[in-house]
């Protein structure tokens, strides 16, 4: 069974952090038919955004993209504009949840998590608590994808990621 996974751009700095770039890489291809990492461009963009050098002068910028080529090698999810309208319905909800952020603020991580379930990605993993992991937020995804016969991805943090690769 193929196990499909989106990491969002919070991930990708807590394995540069942790030093396991190139054990993440090695267990991708060593189990490419069983674990398939999806990108999208929001995260890949999100990405680009981070700063170019870190506190211990490596370009930052450059592992973070390399990691990220390395893992989805050219599996990508592009968002649809139904994914569009879902990421809006997750917000009214998340709001009605009493959700703080702005959709401004929320409006990736919706659209991410909107994406991945159109996509029937098995697993979305962040380590985004205040947003995209927030209850409000993961109320709103199980309310509004129950309510359209839609399944949710599971959501695990970076902890657990860990645990179930190595």
């Amino acid at each position: 069974m193929t196990i499909r996974i989106i990491l969002d751009s919070n991930i990708y700095g807590l394995i540069i952090d942790d030093h396991l770039e190139n054990q993440i890489i090695e267990k991708t291809n060593i189990h490419k038919n069983q674990l398939i990492f999806y990108g999208m461009k929001e995260i890949r963009k999100e990405l680009r955004a981070s700063p170019k050098h870190s506190g211990d002068n490596y370009n930052l910028r450059f592992a973070l993209l390399h990691l990220y080529d390395s893992v989805t090698k050219n599996h990508s999810i592009e968002v649809k504009p139904l994914a569009k309208n879902m990421a809006l319905l997750y917000y009214q909800e998340y709001r009605r949840n009493k959700g703080a952020l702005s959709w401004r603020e929320m409006m990736p991580d919706l659209l991410i998590v909107a994406q991945a379930t159109l996509s029937q990605i098995d697993i979305v993993t962040s380590h985004d608590n205040r947003s995209m992991m927030s209850e409000a937020a993961k109320k709103a995804y199980y309310s509004v994808n129950k309510e359209h016969n839609m399944i949710t991805p599971n959501f695990i943090g970076y902890g657990e990621f860990k645990r179930k690769l190595f």
